[in-house]
């Protein structure tokens, strides 16, 4: 998936969270406002990896990572599991709900964009412990006559695999309840 799915996927993570979560009634609109941009926004969140990843194939380190983006401690969840609580229990020793609940929106985000990858494209969801992807459908990497990391790479990239992939709909899918949600939350 693309930025656009994964930031709806943890807009909707994060409504689903504060829907869920009765003590969140205690947070004024702002707070709320916050924490649903914190999730929106760490729903793409282990994407931050395609700046190491973009900055060595660039460079064209000997030591760039051939094994994409998605190889990075970023892109496992144990990552953000304890990134996550590790906020949590800042706010919880601070006191603060709020701060706690900044955690949970990270974790939830975070996992979202996990999930998402997990349908085509695989996350080490075990890792340290081992290397495997773990993904329901495998997707076959094209053949791109572009160097990597650069805007023609990713444009000859989406053009030849958006329509084949079962994500690209999803993502469509994902978005359209993102906008209808947001426009009855917010209009």
């Amino acid at each position: 998936m693309v930025l656009p799915g994964h930031l709806a996927g943890g807009y909707l993570t994060a409504n689903a969270i504060l829907a869920l979560a009765p003590a969140t009634a205690a947070f004024s609109p702002t707070q709320t406002l916050i924490l649903l941009a914190i999730g929106t926004i760490f729903g793409d969140g282990p994407d931050i990896d395609l700046f190491i990843y973009n900055f060595n194939q660039k460079s064209s380190r000997p030591d760039a990572d051939e094994n994409g983006h998605r190889h990075y401690v970023t892109h496992t969840p144990i990552f953000w599991l304890g990134l996550s609580l590790l906020i949590v229990l800042g706010g919880w020793i601070a006191g603060s709900l709020f701060t706690q609940f900044v955690g949970w929106m990270i974790l939830g985000g975070s996992w979202t964009h996990l999930l998402l990858d997990s349908i085509e494209f695989g996350v080490r969801w075990l890792w340290p412990f081992s290397q495997r992807r773990f993904c329901l459908r495998e997707v076959e990497e094209p053949v791109i006559d572009q160097q990597k990391g650069t805007l023609a790479y990713y444009r000859e990239l989406i053009a030849k695999t958006a329509f084949r992939n079962v994500t690209f709909y999803a993502e469509i899918i994902i978005t359209i309840v993102a906008i209808v949600v947001a426009y009855q939350q917010f209009f």
